[in-house]
């Protein structure tokens, strides 16, 4: 009999070990390339299913509600085609249809065949997801060129690496491109 108890908290510690494991490996990036492949198709799935579209922006949380997703199955579809956005929606419903919303907001932006304001709409989604470093760079845009800045935001030098036009505009004129920071994200 011990030993049956004995193998079951073996098992249950595993079990909790390999969901913690998997939880950290599947976290959701907002700023991450593939993530907005996801929520542009979230955003698409909404636009084509209005009705199940309404229905979650009245209530985040059905999708949480087997019931719900299970008699829809364009949304179960949907569900098993994108597990990380899924699952980045079922652990913070509101904060998902609440940055989904945000998102569809910017909708051309991304794709503008004018690249400076799709560099802006790129970079106005990242300091919506980082606000620390919008207010420091709204304050002081110079920060934008101190190596001691940057080296404590490893993610703002990831975003700027990957996009070298936006960068390169930044360093030379950080004041007027946070003025027009500014004024976009008024403008959205």
């Amino acid at each position: 009999m011990q030993r049956i108890h004995l193998y079951l908290l073996l098992v249950l510690t595993f079990m909790t070990f390999g969901f913690a494991v998997t939880a950290r490996a599947q976290h959701w990036d907002w700023n991450d390339e593939g993530s907005a492949r996801q929520l542009r198709a979230f955003e698409v799935f909404m636009n084509n299913h209005p009705w199940i579209a309404k229905r979650l922006k009245e209530k985040p949380e059905r999708i949480n509600d087997r019931d719900f997703v299970n008699d829809h199955k364009e949304l179960r579809q949907w569900v098993e085609d994108f597990p990380a956005a899924a699952r980045a929606f079922q652990s913070d419903p509101r904060g998902f249809m609440e940055r989904e919303r945000r998102f569809e907001a910017y909708g051309g932006d991304f794709d503008a065949r004018d690249g400076r304001r799709g560099d802006l709409a790129r970079f106005d989604w990242f300091l919506d997801n980082h606000p620390d470093i919008r207010r420091d760079l709204m304050k002081r845009p110079e920060l934008i060129n101190k190596r001691e800045y940057m080296e404590h935001h490893p993610r703002l030098q990831e975003f700027l690496d990957n996009h070298p036009g936006l960068r390169d505009e930044l360093r030379d004129h950080p004041r007027e491109f946070m003025e027009r920071e500014s004024h976009f994200n008024r403008d959205n």
